[in-house]
């Protein structure tokens, strides 16, 4: 029932089909807008869902969706320091997951109350060849802690209503279940307003991140291109 009715807010205007083009002349071709943000409006296509920002947008665009520059800026400003405060926390806690790490190889024991403990090699077998694994629910969450290292991690970022994301999950579960080096992660982010999607400033889904066996990301996928997704797993498991 609350996706339901959360469907019908976002759609209830806005529920047909519409074209735009950005002042750089590129082109959104039979695009729905889902939300409008005050920096810019959020579109749906069968190729998967991007937010388009007012600025590339021409004067008529603006006027219709009644765009605030003082607005967009503020909402920009806000964006920008939350994104830039997970970024400062999420590289202290890869410096002490390394630094556990280097511990451990070097045979020294991890401090008893460390919260970054890192998994044992036989944790790393544990987790192969698992089917995919749903990490939260539009809640925040600490991808460092569900990378299996020693694995190449594989984080779907979806949402259950998301055309293009049902249409990449089976390629990515397959992949997962096939190959016992790669792991796959999934996050739902439900909408693009939850927690998680601020967290990691997802923009647009499907997205797909893709991490080398020493836990650090190779790359990212927007949209449902499991031959891209393919080529990143591929440099991550070289390592580099």
């Amino acid at each position: 029932m609350k996706i339901f009715t959360f469907l019908i807010l976002c759609f209830a205007s806005v529920a047909f089909a519409d074209d735009f083009k950005a002042i750089d002349g590129k082109e959104y071709k039979n695009v729905t807008v889902s939300r409008v943000e005050p920096d810019g409006i959020v579109l749906i296509s069968k190729s998967g869902i991007s937010k388009v920002y007012f600025t590339e947008l021409p004067k008529e665009v603006r006027e219709r969706f009644h765009y605030d520059p003082a607005k967009a800026t503020a909402y920009s400003a806000e964006q920008t320091a939350s994104q830039v405060a997970f970024q400062n926390q999420q590289a202290e806690l890869r410096r002490k997951v390394a630094e556990e790490r280097n511990k451990y190889w070097i045979g020294q024991e991890p401090a008893k109350n460390s919260q970054n403990k890192l998994p044992t090699p036989a944790a790393f077998v544990t987790n192969r060849g698992q089917q995919g694994e749903v990490i939260t629910h539009g809640a925040p969450v600490d991808i460092n802690r569900h990378l299996v290292l020693g694995n190449v991690t594989v984080v779907d970022f979806y949402a259950d209503w998301c055309g293009p994301c049902r249409e990449l999950s089976p390629s990515l579960e397959q992949m997962a279940s096939t190959d016992p080096e790669i792991a796959l992660r999934k996050i739902d982010i439900v909408n693009g307003n939850t927690a998680v999607a601020r967290q990691y400033n997802v923009h647009a889904i499907p997205q797909v991140n893709v991490y080398n066996r020493g836990g650090r990301l190779v790359g990212t996928v927007v949209g449902a291109d499991i031959e891209q997704v393919r080529r990143y797993v591929a440099q991550a498991k070289t390592g580099r």
